[in-house]
């Protein structure tokens, strides 16, 4: 699973020969990716000293920019665990026995991205194995278009499925907060519970923890009451980017534009999977649910007051209502790098499917036909792609 391994020598003892990398060697292990709130295990391996084992030290260590973050170090029996990471992670017991070290993390957060360093230290033996980690995975609060606390159970549900999302579990929630996600208002949660995530206690968002931060709850919930709900949305399956066309549009128009350009208004399940793999503008786009919302991946005062998130317009001052549809604004357009299964499509939907993706030449259907088209398929992202492929 290793990229490259710069070089290596080989100890010899009284039984048996062990190949061993070198101090000034070091190998390099494919990406690893894993999914917010999840657990993943990041390869180390090394080979077995049968010679005092009890001066074998492994060190983890996070990289980011010059400094060396630790994550854990053990030796002997001892174990120390940096602050970031306590309750999180572990190595095998007997690591020694195996020659396996890797590093299991629980619990995932966003902020766990990166790159991370496994060092095995012998005497003067020193092994060195690198591997970064990807995150994919954002927990955004939505709220209908009619109002604050509008939501029972099942329609919160299928609130986050419209938006192409999933209604957000207890415990992705918590590794949002864990990086810093706040939000005063209580939302559903896959469990049927209700809760909401407050990193700066103030008056209002008290819920059950008087002045103290962390994830308010109000338990288990009868379904038929009404709130706002927390969705999730996991890796982005193809491309959004922002269009302006000529000059601001219409929520109608906005949709024609990105049809025009063979793609689909974006919903805020795109738009947030977008942010979270970097995707930045300060312009208001109109989405596929009738809101309009922005990105902000890099910091600055006139763009959210220097805060990082998706910002929403709101058409009232309580934060409740998506500007008027005759708004105008920019549009957020989405090309999907796959379509869905054919399974969901009528005859006469795949056979435009069909004639769209081979010929990539406008077909003969009505325009309520290709509107039907546009919601049941997802295009290529990249033009150059296979023709024959959809």
């Amino acid at each position: 699973h290793f990229l490259m391994v710069k070089s290596h020598v080989q100890i010899c003892h009284i039984t048996k020969c062990r190949f061993i990398v070198t101090s000034n060697s070091e190998v390099v292990y494919s990406p690893v990716r894993g999914s917010l709130a999840e657990q993943v295990v990041l390869p180390c391996y090394f080979s077995i000293l049968p010679a005092h084992p009890d001066l074998l030290r492994i060190k983890w260590t996070k990289l980011v920019g010059n400094e060396e973050i630790i994550v854990i170090v053990t030796q002997n029996g001892f174990l120390k665990i940096g602050p970031e990471f306590k309750g999180r992670v572990s190595i095998p017991s007997h690591f020694e026995d195996v020659g396996n070290a890797s590093l299991t993390i629980e619990r995932l957060r966003a902020s766990d991205a990166g790159a991370y360093r496994c060092e095995v230290m012998h005497g003067i033996e020193d092994t060195q194995e690198s591997v970064s980690l990807n995150v994919n995975g954002v927990v955004f609060h939505y709220r209908s278009s009619t109002g604050r606390y509008t939501l029972d159970f099942e329609r919160a549900k299928q609130a986050c499925i419209d938006v192409d999302a999933t209604i957000a579990t207890a415990e992705q929630l918590h590794s949002a907060y864990e990086d810093g996600f706040d939000q005063c208002d209580a939302g559903w949660l896959a469990d049927q519970t209700v809760r909401y995530p407050i990193t700066r206690p103030r008056e209002g968002c008290h819920g059950d923890m008087i002045l103290r931060p962390g994830v308010r709850s109000y338990g288990l919930r009868n379904s038929s009451e009404t709130y706002d709900v927390y969705c999730y949305v996991g890796k982005l399956q193809g491309e959004v980017f922002f269009t302006a066309a000529d000059a601001r549009m219409t929520l109608a128009e906005a949709r024609e534009e990105c049809e025009r350009q063979d793609a689909v208004l974006a919903s805020p399940g795109h738009l947030h999977a977008a942010w979270r793999a970097g995707l930045d503008r300060c312009d208001f786009g109109w989405l596929s649910d009738g809101s309009a919302r922005y990105p902000i991946s890099l910091p600055r005062q006139q763009c959210g007051r220097g805060q990082l998130g998706v910002r929403t317009m709101y058409r009232f001052l309580n934060q409740t209502g998506f500007p008027l549809p005759s708004e105008k604004l920019g549009a957020f357009c989405f090309k999907g790098t796959a379509c869905l299964q054919e399974t969901l499509m009528t005859k006469k939907q795949k056979q435009i499917l069909k004639t769209y993706c081979v010929n990539r030449t406008e077909t003969s259907q009505s325009k309520e036909e290709k509107k039907k088209l546009f919601i049941h398929v997802y295009y290529y992202s990249k033009s150059d792609q296979k023709k024959n492929s959809c």
